[in-house]
């Protein structure tokens, strides 16, 4: 196959849906990383231009392809060989149908495909570990920084991660990340694979993304929770403070993959479901108070308006509640929830005004026939 850049002729799009156990094995891939020529390299350079988010995938597959070199310098132990196994039997398990279709025509049967990735994937476990290993971007021209760190927590506590631009990141056991040493000028950008807490730096003119198998989080400025785990089905982002945008990772020739996503305010949560690629909002389990505790007053109410004590619901956990004004023009409330949560407080309000409320979209929509 020759290399153009026509999509038509040769589509990026096919190399987007790679792992890297499919890159590892495809011809192309291989003969670039062996042996790569000035056209091979422009191609890959434009790959990487326009979806730098595989930036990950490409590089364990070069050390996959890379390994196979010093092979008969390096002993396999059996643990490796079954890590490796684990790893290719699951990826195999969750590939797309054309991906299972690759491995069928291939030359040779996929388990003996499989037993080459087995022992370069050992090659690569026996190198040093790569806890905060410097990753470099040669030749790739990809426009970011030159040079990447990848930090992996494979301790029982939260690991913090301080970026050059003074945004924080606490990152869970079991995960791992990678950013950049420095940021470019038009971006930030960051990859994460498992759970982090992000505190971020604000820059309206420097949006921060946070690239988690196949969800985008992008913020201007604000901390947020990612959970983003390989094996798990979804994708989850829940907001702190601050105001985040989610959508899926699915670049789009005629339409911005953005307008397609949600807007989340403190204390709701977006659900990206991997296979079916949709998003949902909710609200979080435990919506917390946006307020201090010394204005906690502001929930003793004594005959009161129904609007009053939405609007202090909503300043206090900064979500909306959709009612029936004129319904509710007439109701009062005499009472005291300085102490319940958000839901123990709907309740409360619900029984006093003879309502139900449901959790739509992030948002509490109440019910009720007014007040007599």
């Amino acid at each position: 196959m020759s290399y153009t850049h026509d999509r038509d002729l040769f589509p990026k799009m096919n190399y987007y849906q790679y792992s890297a156990e499919d890159f590892a094995a495809d011809d192309d891939f291989k003969a670039w990383v062996h042996e790569p020529t000035s056209e091979t390299n422009a191609f890959w350079q434009g790959f990487l231009k326009e979806y730098p988010e595989r930036f990950y995938q490409i590089e364990e597959a070069k050390r996959l392809i890379l390994g196979l070199n010093h092979i008969q310098k390096e002993e396999v132990s059996d643990w490796q060989v079954e890590r490796i196994w684990s790893r290719i039997d699951t990826s195999i398990a969750t590939s797309q149908t054309s991906t299972k279709q690759r491995w069928l025509n291939w030359g040779m049967s996929w388990k003996v495909a499989a037993v080459v990735l087995v022992v370069a994937g050992a090659v690569w476990l026996a190198q040093p570990s790569l806890l905060k290993k410097e990753i470099a971007l040669p030749e790739l021209g990809v426009k970011t920084s030159p040079e990447w760190t990848e930090a992996v927590n494979e301790n029982d506590k939260t690991m913090l991660i301080q970026l050059a631009d003074g945004s924080t990141i606490q990152l869970d056991k079991n995960s791992r990340l990678k950013y950049p040493k420095e940021f470019t000028e038009s971006n930030r950008e960051v990859y994460l694979t498992g759970a982090a807490f992000f505190d971020v730096q604000k820059n309206p003119d420097k949006p921060f993304l946070v690239y988690s198998n196949g969800l985008i989080t992008k913020v201007l400025g604000t901390s947020f929770y990612v959970q983003a785990h390989t094996e798990a089905p979804d994708v989850r982002v829940s907001v702190r403070t601050g105001r985040v945008s989610v959508y899926a990772d699915k670049p789009s020739p005629t339409q911005d993959p953005e307008a397609n996503g949600v807007v989340l305010t403190p204390n709701q949560k977006a659900i990206y479901q991997r296979k079916e690629a949709t998003i949902s909002k909710v609200l979080v389990e435990k919506p917390i108070l946006l307020i201090p505790k010394t204005q906690l007053n502001l929930f003793a109410f004594e005959a009161a308006s129904a609007s009053q004590v939405f609007t202090a619901l909503e300043k206090a956990y900064g979500i909306e509640v959709v009612y029936d004004e004129e319904l509710l023009k007439h109701c009062s409330l005499t009472i005291n929830l300085s102490e319940e949560n958000l839901f123990q407080k709907l309740e409360v309000i619900c029984k006093v005004l003879g309502a139900q409320y449901k959790l739509i979209d992030g948002q509490v929509i109440l019910y009720s026939k007014g007040c007599d």
